[in-house]
């Protein structure tokens, strides 16, 4: 078999692995992978993109494709299975999900393909694992699973509010807030976010069992979490959130890649891009709000937690290659932890037209990919590819990816 880098290349080979979709190449977020497979060859890498359904396990080979700078074109060919695979698969329902699971197994038999980071799996599976470290007790918000109707209506006599979130979800999609009226005899309900299709959306009711009815069938199916209801406002009532993306280097270490503000239109519960947020740069929004010395302090904790979260999840989860996280900031000042990604996305450095912190947030992976290709054995007591301390970046002119979605 022959293949467009050769035989002698083929152990710096780095295959992207991500969903099948309708197309020609069959996958989307091209203009990302076109990126990568630029770079790869400026690092002396081969970087292709196959899907997870394009497996043949028998012939241990995959149909790649690789971006050819000559023609400006996706050339499809056969590859070996290769030795290192970053992961970029996404899904939209529990079968695709089930399907990448399973491939997963079928990729941690070959001991020949190493993946570059181990993804993390549920947001409440996050949360224990957050739980067990200890560190974080203050920054995480109350959350429970929503077993059923029954435990939203016991946290609603509780609290007089309740945040419901998708376990699997990302951009703010299938959000709500509910809240119970604080005045008044009749019992009214409201709730208000965004439906599965992004759209937002805003109920009034005047009558718990309707409430209820209502939200029994608009979460169906699906997992979701109760949460702690967080004022997560600017002074002018605008929802924001910081976002911080911290990743592995050439030599295995953590470094902040950057962090920034994102604002959500007014009125909105989330503050996330795809729903018409904005961004820009963290300390200087977090001046304007708290002023220059309390800012410090607030980016000073950010930058902490953000060394400090990678190196919490590998130790019980396993290796990482980079991962986002969520930070909100309360009326007070108070810091949470909202989310974590381990698949974050880089949309966010187009919106900021920051184009060095765009190339670096990109460039990032595939200089970890070489470090564990060139790698012989682990140091010793060393998990091979495990983190090192987290780097500090200057986060007052560098700024973070988006979540999800390139």
């Amino acid at each position: 078999m022959t293949t467009p880098f050769g035989h002698h290349t083929l152990h710096n080979s780095i295959g992207i692995m991500t969903t099948q979709a309708e197309g020609d190449p069959p996958f989307l977020n091209r203009g990302f992978y076109r990126r990568l497979c630029l770079l790869g060859h400026r690092f002396g890498l081969n970087v292709f993109v196959f899907t997870s359904r394009s497996i043949d396990w028998q012939s241990r080979e995959v149909t790649g494709y690789f971006y050819e700078a000559s023609s400006r074109q996706w050339v499809a060919e056969p590859f070996p299975l290769p030795p290192v695979i970053y992961d970029r698969c996404f899904f939209s329902s529990k079968r695709q999900y089930a399907e990448y699971r399973a491939v997963l197994s079928r990729l941690k038999e070959h001991t020949s393909v190493r993946l570059l980071g181990n993804g993390l799996r549920s947001k409440w599976a996050v949360q224990q694992l957050l739980q067990a470290d200890g560190r974080f007790d203050r920054h995480l918000p109350h959350t429970e699973v929503l077993r059923s109707m029954r435990t939203l209506t016991a946290w609603l006599q509780a609290r007089s509010e309740a945040v419901l979130k998708p376990q699997g979800g990302s951009q703010g999609r299938g959000v709500l807030l509910v809240r119970r009226a604080d005045t008044g005899a009749d019992g009214t309900f409201e709730v208000r976010g965004r439906d599965a299709r992004n759209h937002c959306i805003e109920h009034r009711f005047t009558d718990a069992g309707a409430m209820l009815r209502w939200l029994r069938r608009f979460v169906g199916q699906r997992d979701y979490l109760l949460q702690q209801y967080l004022r997560l406002q600017s002074a002018g009532g605008a929802s924001y959130d910081v976002r911080a993306l911290a990743q592995k280097d050439g030599a295995g270490r953590w470094r902040l890649t950057g962090m920034a503000v994102r604002r959500g239109q007014e009125g909105s519960l989330t503050s996330n891009l795809s729903g018409g947020g904005t961004v820009e740069p963290a300390a200087d929004f977090l001046a304007r709000e708290f002023g220059r010395v309390r800012a410090a302090e607030l980016i000073d904790r950010l930058t902490q937690l953000s060394a400090d979260l990678p190196e919490a999840l590998e130790s019980r989860h396993g290796r990482l290659v980079e991962l986002g996280i969520d930070f909100g900031v309360d009326i007070d000042g108070n810091i949470w932890i909202l989310e974590l990604n381990s698949k974050p996305g880089r949309s966010i450095f187009t919106y900021l037209r920051d184009d060095q912190a765009r190339l670096e947030a990109a460039a990032n992976p595939l200089r970890y990919a070489r470090y564990l290709l060139h790698q012989s054995t682990p140091a010793s007591g060393q998990t091979r590819g495990q983190s090192q301390p987290l780097l500090k970046a200057n986060i007052k002119s560098s700024y973070l990816c988006e979540g999800h979605n390139s």
